[in-house]
């Protein structure tokens, strides 16, 4: 079969290359061989690729991804019909290594069955991205805890797809939620996305001031995947007790942040990541939380357009699209059928 192979760590271009590997082994009794027919590409995918993530994490045998959409084509001896996992069922596969390739072998805890009405773009990206907006939601809720009014929640990097569940989700339920873009430019298509969403631009010399307007008071959360020199500019926007809740490092290079500032406003700093709801959701939670990405599917379907398709063998040109600004929807690999 054909799998992306990483060559050690650097740029796409010179450490990647599409080659021929073995087939996995059969199944072993909890396990099956999905044949992934589209697979979105992460931030978390070409910060492995450059040396800035553990590879042992994010890869398996030197091939990258870590989710992906496809059908099954085998199961291993024993396994439970009831789960609905046979041969023929199209699946999310969440959370897994080296998605990369045309087959994966995994264990059948980590496939969810697609719905009819969900297609394979639309169910790709709920995988990693919605997986982690519902998460990040309930990670606010717990920081917010119980108010009169409904609080505000700033968002980073409002064009991304992780940002986009998160806010419909939030929004859905009350919420009021804030953007943040790179270019203030940029604000207007992703406020259209959502009605009337508030789009501030970080490029804006007073971007800080104009949260606080548009807030009217100081939110008590903040939701960011960029951190770096981000951090503590968001952290001073907060409320005291505020949260800043960070979900990845687009910014590679140490925050720099002061203890003293964190002890006088009593802020807190939580991490959170797709991967550990992933070990520890139990399967009926499981199912519905994808019940619910499922939903907000169908209810908000432009959510999800605009996406790029690449094949396996574009993958360095497929990078590429996903790292350019503004984003203009997913990026996802795609197999020869």
């Amino acid at each position: 079969m054909k799998a992306v192979m990483m060559n050690g760590s650097g740029e796409p271009r010179a450490v990647l290359k599409l080659d021929e590997v073995n087939d996995p082994k059969a199944p072993q009794s909890g396990e099956a061989i999905v044949r992934i027919h589209k697979r979105i590409i992460h931030p978390a995918d070409y910060q492995t690729i450059r040396g800035y993530l553990p590879a042992e994490v994010f890869t398996n045998a030197g091939v990258p991804g870590i989710d992906g959409v496809g059908v099954v084509e085998s199961v291993g001896a024993g396994n439970d019909c009831a789960t609905g996992i046979q041969v023929g069922t199209r699946v999310i596969v969440y959370h897994a290594k080296g998605t990369w390739a045309e087959r994966v072998c995994v264990p059948t805890a980590t496939l969810m069955p697609i719905p009819d009405d969900i297609d394979d773009a639309v169910a790709s990206q709920l995988a990693t991205n919605g997986i982690t907006g519902l998460m990040l939601l309930r990670a606010a809720e717990q920081a917010i805890g119980s108010q009169e009014a409904p609080a505000t929640i700033l968002v980073t990097a409002a064009g991304s797809g992780v940002a986009q569940s998160l806010i419909a989700l939030t929004r859905a339920l009350g919420g009021k939620v804030i953007g943040l873009v790179r270019r203030d430019a940029d604000g207007g298509a992703v406020s259209k996305r959502f009605g009337d969403l508030t789009v501030i631009g970080t490029d804006r010399d007073d971007w800080q001031d104009a949260v606080r307007r548009a807030a009217g008071q100081a939110p008590l959360v903040a939701i960011d995947p960029i951190g770096g020199q981000m951090l503590p500019k968001l952290l001073a926007l907060l409320a005291p007790r505020g949260t800043l809740i960070t979900y990845g490092a687009l910014d590679p290079t140490p925050a720099p942040v002061s203890s003293g500032f964190l002890t006088s406003f009593e802020l807190t700093i939580r991490g959170c990541s797709a991967m550990g709801w992933a070990t520890r959701t139990p399967a009926e939670q499981r199912a519905a939380d994808f019940n619910t990405l499922f939903d907000l599917a169908r209810q908000s379907s432009h959510l999800f357009g605009g996406y790029s398709e690449f094949p396996l063998a574009s993958v360095v040109d497929a990078i590429a699209a996903a790292e350019a600004s503004p984003r203009r929807g997913a990026t996802i690999l795609v197999s020869d059928d």
